[in-house]
């Protein structure tokens, strides 16, 4: 097993964790254990579906932190890896830590919409930052971070908003406001309704993502159209076609009432854009030896 592989392999099993966390949310087992970490009292309680579903998200959420944490232990003891994957290896640590705490508040605080969203946002960022680690493994003798480079506002605003989309997104689950509106394009037959209740969540979501989207369109046809490296070139491409299948996805689950495999895909290809705009980034602020010649 070699880092690269090992990392290759952790950040799907996280990605896949961002499909299990929202079914447990969409199948409304994300109190079938009402304490934690225990459930019932219990290490292996008497299982429900509902249970199931719960205790074998934080079955399999322990598997994750133990990986990552062998894989800040692998990265740090290597001298080789230390300085050019420490900080993204500490990064995995802190994030790791927190996801713990915030998964043991969620069940605590009987699913406060605020812990809910920073959980689901916190495991964003841990993914990042091993998906940052994996990049980096065979880009670290050849290329070097370069702030310098145009276009570096726009990436960075393209970031912030998909994540703040995906925020916004935790509201609309968190709040139970999915079906505020249940019609689509429209809500309640009106373009633009009062924003009270839960409406005010879901408008905040569908019209920030009609932004969202624009703005990752946009980046995408700047990147084709201006820029020379063939790999952010097509991160952008599959962000362009992935935020297209997020704004059907989004439809179908109001026009449908939120179907629960439906609901989860929903919030993993919302993941899959950041990432592709994430890795996008990351390819274009690289400077190769060769350009700096």
């Amino acid at each position: 097993m070699t880092l690269k592989r090992f990392y290759t392999i952790l950040s799907a099993m996280i990605l896949l964790n961002l499909l299990y966390g929202p079914l447990v949310r969409a199948t409304d087992s994300g109190l079938a254990c009402p304490d934690w970490p225990l459930c019932h009292g219990k290490f292996v309680p008497e299982f429900t579906f509902q249970i199931f579903m719960e205790v074998g998200h934080r079955y399999y959420s322990g598997i994750l932190g133990i990986l990552v944490g062998i894989g800040f232990v692998w990265i740090l003891k290597n001298p080789e890896t230390r300085k050019p994957l420490g900080i993204p290896a500490i990064l995995s640590l802190l994030f790791l830590i927190s996801q713990v705490i915030l998964g043991g508040l969620t069940v605590t605080k009987l699913l406060h919409p605020t812990t809910v969203n920073l959980h689901l946002l916190n495991a964003v960022l841990l993914l990042s930052s091993c998906i940052t680690i994996r990049l980096l493994i065979p880009e670290r003798k050849n290329s070097s971070f370069d702030t310098n480079k145009k276009g570096k506002y726009y990436f960075a605003i393209v970031l912030i908003v998909v994540l703040y989309q995906l925020f916004l997104g935790g509201k609309v689950s968190s709040h139970y406001a999915g079906l505020a509106c249940p019609d689509f394009p429209t809500c309640h037959g009106e373009w633009f309704p009062q924003m009270v209740g839960t409406i005010k969540f879901h408008m905040e979501h569908r019209l920030f993502g009609y932004l969202t989207a624009l703005l990752v369109l946009s980046l995408s046809a700047y990147g084709i159209l201006t820029l020379e490296n063939p790999k952010v070139k097509q991160f952008l491409k599959l962000a362009a076609y992935l935020v297209s299948i997020q704004i059907f996805l989004g439809a179908m689950n109001v026009l449908y009432h939120l179907p629960k495999l439906i609901t989860g895909l929903h919030t993993l290809n919302g993941v899959l854009v950041f990432l592709c705009c994430f890795i996008a980034s990351f390819y274009h602020f690289r400077t190769y030896k060769e350009e700096a010649l």
